[in-house]
């Protein structure tokens, strides 16, 4: 059977695309795995518990959040204690002639540079850590994969999403190197509050999430970002209430549930603070600065918001 190696330079000369060949989700318990090897490339990732992937010439001790990628051939095996089970989902994958689907290996990697520098590094392994967008895009393909109506496009757009994740993550250890391993804490704090500002949480959810204690995980956000994690995530908020503000029809009253605060009076006090406007009176400016636009006849061609810090 062919050995489907990550480097092999036949996938970006030809058009080749990631063809998943199996996936499940297993939960191990006291588990001692043989030493073997598949002719696919396989991400392991851990959801729960601990566990010990063992190559040849190194042991990787795993916990929630990490995941390992292992290249086509490399012998390995899985170690599980009895008092610490470990729930993982493992994906493994080849490649195939993209017969219509697309976007390419080839494709893939010259539009990103992560992608490109992965398929050059021929690293046989490599353990990376992320507790929320692998995990996220593995959970989206499997259940497209295990879909009534399975639609092949979207599988492949989801494994090249996959392997673009991978391959920043990749890139990103390697320019950041064991020194600086808490600045990635502190991304994967960044992206959980970004994608839970509408939630009521506090620092230990955030710090649960990226695996820290919170009182190491707010010293360390706020040497990074030179702001505490709470003026973060207010400052982050106010934002996401401008752009409701401005874009919207979300009736005033509920843009504080909308962004995570509870108390409307609140919401209002510190919104104030960050604009020295009421919500009130920043919709209504906002509305005012568009008549003039459509009288003067401006092209509306608003900017992106962008996180101040």
């Amino acid at each position: 059977m062919q050995v489907h190696s990550l480097f092999d330079s036949t996938w970006v000369t030809g058009d080749y695309r990631p063809s998943i060949n199996a996936y499940y989700y297993r939960q191990w318990v006291d588990y001692q795995m043989a030493f073997h090897a598949h002719c696919e490339v396989e991400i392991m990732y851990v959801i729960s518990g601990t566990c010990t992937v063992e190559t040849r010439d190194k042991p990787f001790a795993m916990r929630k959040g990490d995941a390992i990628l292992l290249d086509a051939g490399v012998p390995h095996r899985l170690l599980v204690g009895k008092d610490s089970p470990c729930r993982m989902l493992n994906v493994e994958f080849t490649f195939s002639e993209c017969e219509g689907i697309y976007p390419s290996v080839k494709q893939l990697a010259a539009a990103s540079p992560s992608v490109n520098e992965l398929l050059a590094c021929r690293k046989p392994y490599m353990l990376l850590h992320d507790p929320t967008e692998t995990h996220q895009t593995l959970k989206s393909l499997v259940m497209e994969l295990d879909g009534a109506r399975r639609d092949d496009g979207l599988i492949n757009l989801l494994i090249s999403q996959l392997l673009v994740r991978v391959a920043r993550l990749a890139a990103e250890k390697e320019r950041s190197g064991t020194a600086r391993q808490t600045e990635q804490y502190v991304r994967a704090a960044i992206e959980y509050l970004h994608q839970h500002y509408d939630c009521d949480i506090q620092a230990r959810d955030v710090a649960a999430a990226v695996n820290l204690h919170p009182v190491y995980l707010q010293r360390i956000f706020k040497r990074s970002q030179q702001v505490t994690m709470t003026d973060y995530l207010i400052h982050l908020r106010m934002e996401k209430a401008k752009m409701l503000l401005a874009r919207t029809e979300i009736p005033i009253a509920e843009i504080a549930d909308y962004v995570g605060v509870s108390s409307r009076q609140y919401f209002s006090e510190l919104f104030k603070k960050s604009t020295g406007m009421t919500p009130a009176a920043y919709r209504k400016s906002i509305e005012t600065f568009q008549g003039f636009d459509k009288q003067v006849s401006i092209p509306d061609n608003p900017g992106k918001e962008r996180l101040q810090k």
